[in-house]
């Protein structure tokens, strides 16, 4: 019996089986060799350019010892390329880990200016939440999670599947006024959400791009379609813009584009 839903459209069918996957690689640092091994990852995978594996940005995790590399895979084969000959390679790399994700839900927004809001001198604070859902739950679970209300100190980035995954079902990444208020949004709201099992939250301390702006609209398109309130799109096309240009984008060509 073929259990696929019933294709719409050949551009459906190819969107549907050539879809890009987006990779977190986490990399644990040999003590004693942080500064070594950061700079040299950062330079291998910042100067790594191909069509079938994209570096988007970098994080800093925990107390800045490890480094987290986020990148849109359109090739499997040469993402494990990548793996062995751009990031373990690198001098100082005790291990690393990945986990890939085929879609979620995001504030595009939000995603845009992350590398303004997280930074060691900026006074928000950004938490990574990784979440175990118990099985049979799952869509009804994202779902509840995608309609929390509205917090005052906290704002939701994204939310992201990693069933597959040893580590966790689901990933969401918040910012937060204080360390206080992100643990007990997540005691209180996200912990208490029907389906959640457990959660384990690790705390971001950079934000670095090193997507090009084609690469961040292409992100947006295949993984954020739909957001947590319905922004359009045209925080994408600016940004863009902002990236090629180099210059930041006026707030009356904000407002005319929302206009159109």
């Amino acid at each position: 019996m073929n259990t696929h839903p019933e294709s719409t459209s050949p551009l459906e069918d190819r969107r549907r089986y050539h879809q890009p996957v987006l990779a977190f690689i986490d990399c644990d640092i040999v003590s004693g060799k942080d500064e070594l091994a950061r700079e040299q990852l950062l330079t291998n995978v910042g100067r790594y350019r191909s069509t079938g594996v994209a570096p988007l940005w970098v994080n800093w995790l925990r107390q800045r010892a490890d480094l987290r590399f986020v990148c849109l895979v359109r090739d499997l084969s040469e993402f494990n390329d990548f793996i062995l000959d751009v990031v373990r390679s690198a001098e100082g790399v005790r291990e690393t880990r990945t986990i890939l994700s085929f879609g979620g839900r995001a504030d595009i927004d939000m995603l845009l200016e992350l590398e303004m809001e997280v930074s060691p001198n900026s006074p928000t604070v950004a938490s990574n939440v990784m979440i175990d859902v118990q099985p049979g739950l799952d869509r009804r679970c994202f779902q509840a999670l995608l309609e929390l209300p509205p917090h005052p100190d906290v704002r939701p980035v994204w939310l992201l599947n990693c069933y597959h995954s040893a580590n966790a079902d689901l990933t969401l990444l918040l910012l937060g006024k204080n360390i206080a208020a992100l643990t007990g949004y997540v005691m209180s709201w996200v912990r208490t959400t029907p389906g959640v099992i457990d959660t384990e939250m690790s705390t971001v301390l950079d934000w670095r791009w090193l997507a090009a702006p084609d690469d961040i609209v292409e992100l947006c398109e295949l993984f954020f379609t739909h957001n947590y309130r319905g922004q359009s799109r045209q925080g994408q096309r600016l940004w863009a813009r902002s990236r090629r240009t180099g210059t930041p984008e006026d707030p009356a060509v904000r407002q005319a584009e929302g206009e159109r």
